[in-house]
């Protein structure tokens, strides 16, 4: 047996299998080594990994806020806000001769027989209609004014990415919401993530000008951090589920929808196959582990590590306890794009298994004769 172990010692060297070490392996390795260098790590930890997510769920929060007005019952049956470029059908019954398709200047006006120029900017059709009518009271008695939106133009959103029916769409009323505009794109391909990214378009507001009948916009938000990286909502917040309400989001003129494609990440470390894997719907950090068919026999199942791209460069990590999670309904997970989920090796777990191995490598080529009387 001793010259048998001291075989199985000389050979464990020469084995195969990979150690991985945790990240805090990684760091007391580096703090008790003699280098003078910084080890260099831009990985957060759990509090930077947390406030990622708070982050996101916050941008939301304060969207829905500003947004809020958006869906007051008495605005949202306003209709459509007329803008330049969009083109109007003018006709005033009884008087042939007074019929236009007109369309609204850059500056909100309209040029019509009889009446001249008249602001329409940022009125709903049925607004416009009353303003017209009380124009042509001047020259007709009791008018009977009629106005439709021949071709929407200015208010419009922008869906792109993975549904059927790219394209821009108008805003035919206040308060149209998210999905229903993705309705009318075709809804989402198989393709698509479960993640729905909004892209808000700079908010702007009036302010009195040199004439009454050009009004002058300014940006409201000059930073826009929100819209240059996006404002990303779950699809099942949408949707709602059984104990949820949906999340209604309203829409203005100008926003991007995005809707990305599903997205992959990572496993490494102890696990049978580790590898790429497509993300799905929910994919937790135990799924993913499944992806990978599961533990190896040295896996540290408590200290998992998931590790995120948390934007401007940097990553962060946090560590998950699947016995924990798998045997007392501790929280898993859920995964996003591009993580790395890396479970590390347990120091005697990993010796035990490469003794094992070691000996099976060693018996693997001998046969045994059974005699059968």
């Amino acid at each position: 047996m001793k010259h048998l172990l001291l075989i199985v010692l000389l050979i464990i060297p020469s084995a195969c299998l990979r150690y991985t070490p945790s990240h805090k392996e990684l760091q007391e390795k580096h703090n008790d080594s003699s280098q003078d260098q910084a080890l260099p790590d831009t990985l957060g930890g759990e509090d930077d990994f947390r406030g990622y997510e708070s982050a996101l769920s916050q941008r939301v929060q304060t969207l829905l806020s500003e947004r809020s007005h958006l869906l007051d019952q008495s605005q949202a049956q306003t209709g459509y806000p007329i803008g330049g470029g969009d083109v109007l059908d003018v006709s005033v019954f009884g008087f042939n001769n007074i019929t236009a398709n007109t369309a609204v200047a850059p500056d909100g006006s309209v040029i019509l027989p009889l009446v001249g120029r008249v602001p329409v900017g940022g009125m709903p059709l049925e607004e416009v209609q009353t303003t017209l009518s009380r124009r042509y009271s001047q020259f007709i008695r009791s008018p009977q004014v009629l106005v439709s939106l021949k071709t929407p133009s200015t208010n419009r959103v922008s869906v792109i990415g993975e549904v059927n029916k790219p394209g821009t769409y108008p805003l035919t009323r206040r308060g149209i919401v998210l999905t229903e505009i993705l309705s009318e794109a075709g809804g989402r391909t198989p393709m698509a993530g479960s993640r729905v990214v909004l892209l808000p378009a700079p908010r702007i507001r009036t302010t009195p000008a040199a004439h009454p009948s050009i009004p002058t916009v300014c940006l409201v938000n000059a930073d826009l951090s929100t819209s240059a990286t996006g404002i990303e909502v779950d699809m099942e917040d949408l949707t709602g589920t059984f104990d949820k309400h949906p999340l209604v989001i309203p829409l203005a003129p100008g926003d991007t929808i995005i809707v990305p494609e599903a997205g992959t990440y990572e496993v490494d470390g102890e696990v049978v196959t580790p590898g790429s894997f497509k993300l799905t719907g929910r994919t937790s950090a135990i799924g993913a582990i499944a992806s990978a068919k599961g533990f190896t026999y040295s896996a540290d199942v408590n200290n998992v590590e998931v590790i995120r791209d948390v934007g401007a460069g940097q990553k962060a990590l946090i560590t998950l306890d699947v016995e924990e999670v798998g045997l007392r309904g501790g929280r898993d997970i859920r995964l996003r794009n591009g993580d790395l989920v890396r479970v590390p090796s347990h120091s005697g777990r990993f010796f035990k298994r490469q003794i094992v191995e070691t000996i099976n490598g060693l018996f693997s080529g001998v046969s045994v004769n059974r005699r059968i009387n």
